[in-house]
C-alpha cells in the first residue's frame, strides 16, 4: 500500500503546479485519491517520510505554521510527471 500512497502523494503535489502544500491537506487529498482503500493518517505521514527519504519530495516548517510540502527538482517532478 506505500508505494501507492507515494504515487498519490505525487500527483496531489503535481496538481499544486510547484506551489507548497500543507500537510494537513496533502493527507487529506491522498485519502481521498486512495479510496476505498481508507488509510489512515500514520500511512500517509510514513509513506510522505518515505517519499522524501527516496528524494521525491521536500518539507519545510517553522514555529508559525505546519509542515508544507513540495517536489524537489528535478526528481520529483521528472517522477510525478511519469504517473
Amino acid at each position: 500500500m506505500k508505494q501507492h500512497l507515494k504515487k498519490f502523494i505525487l500527483l496531489a503535489l503535481r496538481a499544486c503546479d510547484g506551489l507548497p502544500m500543507p500537510q494537513g491537506a496533502l493527507v487529506g487529498a491522498v485519502q481521498n485519491l486512495a479510496r476505498p482503500g481508507a488509510p489512515t493518517q500514520g500511512d500517509v505521514l510514513e509513506a510522505l517520510r518515505d517519499a522524501e527519504t527516496d528524494g521525491y519530495v521536500c518539507g519545510v516548517s517553522d514555529d508559525l505554521s505546519e509542515t508544507s510540502w513540495t517536489l524537489t527538482i528535478p526528481k520529483g517532478v521528472h517522477k510525478a510527471r511519469q504517473l
